[in-house]
C-alpha cells in the first residue's frame, strides 16, 4: 500500500522508515498519513528503584543507567536493551568489583549496606570455594561454594580429618567445628583464591602432627587439648597470613576402624561395668554406713532420753522426798508448838491452883485452923508415902489436894 493512515496513541513512540531507507521517530498522540511509508512500534524499557538498565549500542558501548528511569529503544542507536537487578549488599556483606581505567585493571571493594549498580566496563568477582559435601557436611569438595557477596562477619564450618595415623598405627577420624571470620579482604584476595581448602589443610596437618606423636591411648587421654588454640599453631598462622581470624576449634569426638573401634567400644563397656559395679558397691558401703549412723543416733537419741526421763524420775524423787521432810518438819513443829501450848496452859492453871490453895491456906491458918490436922483428916489415904530416915525417924504423906 503506497498511501496509509496511522494513529499513535498518547505515550507511544514509533519509527518511521521511508522507501529510502530513511527514519525519524514520532511521539503520540500523533496522526500519520504516510506515502511509500511503514511504521515501527518501538519498545519502551524502564527501570524501578533497586534495577537498572543495560544498554548496548550499536557501536559497542555498553551503559549502565540505575533506575528508576525510563529509555525508548532506537533501532538506530541500541543494539539491545536489558533491565537487571541492583546487586543487594547487607550490612554483614562486601562484594569486589573490577573495571578497567585505560589499559589498567584496578579492584575496589564495595561493603553494605547497599544497592551496588556496576558502572559500564565493571564486573565483579565469582568466587568459587571449597564448600561442605550435600551427603557428609564436614567432608569438604571443590567448587561447592559459588557466590558474588561475601560474608564478613563471624562463621563457621564443620571439618573431618578422615586419615590421621597414631603412633602404634591406630587410623582415627578426627571431626571438628572451626569458628573463623574474614578479617581483611585484601590479603585474602592477594594470598589465596580458596581459604576454606587452605584452612582445611592446614587443620588437617595440625590434627595429623598431634595425633603421630601419640599412642592411641595417649590420643584418647589427650583429647581436651584438642580444643586448645595453641595446638593449632599452622592453621593460626596460615589463617593469619589469608587474612582471617581463628576464634575457636572446637573438638567434636572421633572415629576409628572397625576392628579398633569394637576393641575400644568392648574395653568402654568392661570398664563401664567395673565403675558401675564400683559404684554399686560404694553405694552399698554408703548405705550401711549411713543405716550404722542412723542406728547410732537413734542409740544416742534414746540413751539421752532415758538419762533425761531418770533424771526427771530423780528430780520427782527428790521433790517429794523434800515435800515429806518439810511437812514432817511442819508436822513436827506444830506439835511441839501445840505442846509447849499445852505445857503452857498447864503451868497457868497449876499457877491459879496453886494460887488459890495458898490463898485458901492463909484463910485457913487466919482462921486459927491447924493445918497439919487438917491435911492429915483430909489425905487419910495418901498417894504416895516418903519415909526419911536419919537420927529421927519423920514421915510425910504425899496426895493430890
Amino acid at each position: 500500500m503506497l498511501v496509509g493512515i496511522h494513529t499513535i496513541p498518547t505515550g507511544e513512540r514509533v519509527a518511521v522508515w521511508n522507501h529510502r531507507g530513511e527514519v525519524r521517530l514520532v511521539d503520540g498522540p500523533r496522526r500519520l498519513v504516510l506515502w511509500r511509508e511503514h511504521i515501527q512500534g518501538l519498545p519502551r524499557w524502564s527501570a524501578r528503584e533497586g534495577e537498572y538498565l543495560v544498554v548496548t549500542h550499536r557501536d559497542g558501548r555498553v551503559e549502565h543507567l540505575p533506575g528508576p528511569t525510563m529509555l525508548w529503544q532506537d533501532p538506530v542507536e541500541h543494539l539491545s536493551i536489558e533491565r537487571a537487578e541492583a546487586i543487594a549488599i547487607s550490612a554483614h556483606e562486601a562484594v569486589v568489583v573490577y573495571g578497567k581505567e585505560g589499559d589498567t585493571v584496578r579492584r575496589r571493594i564495595v561493603r553494605g549496606p547497599a544497592q551496588f549498580v556496576p558502572a559500564s566496563g565493571e564486573w565483579l568477582h565469582r568466587f568459587r570455594w571449597h564448600g561442605a559435601d550435600p551427603q557428609r557436611p564436614s567432608r569438604k569438595i571443590p567448587h561447592a561454594l559459588e557466590f558474588e557477596r561475601l560474608r564478613v562477619i563471624p562463621d563457621q564450618m564443620y571439618v573431618e580429618v578422615e586419615s590421621a595415623r597414631s603412633a602404634d598405627d591406630a587410623l582415627i577420624a578426627i571431626r571438628f567445628m572451626v569458628f573463623f571470620e574474614l578479617a581483611d579482604i585484601e590479603r585474602m584476595l592477594d594470598q589465596t583464591h580458596d581459604p576454606i581448602a587452605d584452612l582445611v589443610n592446614a587443620l588437617t596437618a595440625d590434627a595429623i602432627e598431634f595425633t603421630a606423636a601419640r599412642s592411641f591411648e595417649a590420643f584418647k587421654a589427650d583429647t581436651d587439648r584438642l580444643n586448645d588454640l595453641s595446638t593449632y599453631a599452622q592453621t593460626l598462622a596460615r589463617a593469619e597470613r589469608i587474612g582471617y581470624r581463628i576464634g575457636k576449634v572446637v573438638y567434636r569426638g572421633y572415629t576409628a576402624s572397625d576392628q579398633l573401634q569394637a576393641m575400644h567400644d568392648h574395653a568402654i563397656e568392661a570398664r563401664t561395668g567395673l565403675r558401675l559395679e564400683a559404684e554399686t558397691e560404694a553405694q552399698a558401703q554408703e548405705l550401711a554406713d549411713l543405716k550404722l549412723a542412723r542406728e547410732r543416733d537413734r542409740t544416742r537419741e534414746r540413751q539421752a532420753m532415758e538419762a533425761d526421763a531418770a533424771r526427771h524420775a530423780e528430780q520427782l524423787e527428790r521433790l517429794r522426798t523434800e515435800e515429806r521432810i518439810a511437812r514432817r518438819h511442819l508436822a513436827a513443829t506444830a506439835r511441839r508448838q501445840e505442846r509447849a501450848a499445852d505445857h503452857d496452859q498447864r503451868r497457868r492453871q497449876r499457877q491459879e491452883t496453886d494460887a488459890q490453895k495458898i490463898l485458901f491456906a492463909g484463910g485457913m491458918r487466919e482462921a486459927g485452923v491447924d493445918m497439919t490436922r487438917w491435911l492429915v483428916a483430909r489425905y487419910q489415904h495418901p498417894d504416895k508415902v516418903v519415909r526419911i530416915e536419919g537420927g529421927e525417924a519423920v514421915q510425910v504423906q504425899v496426895g493430890e489436894p
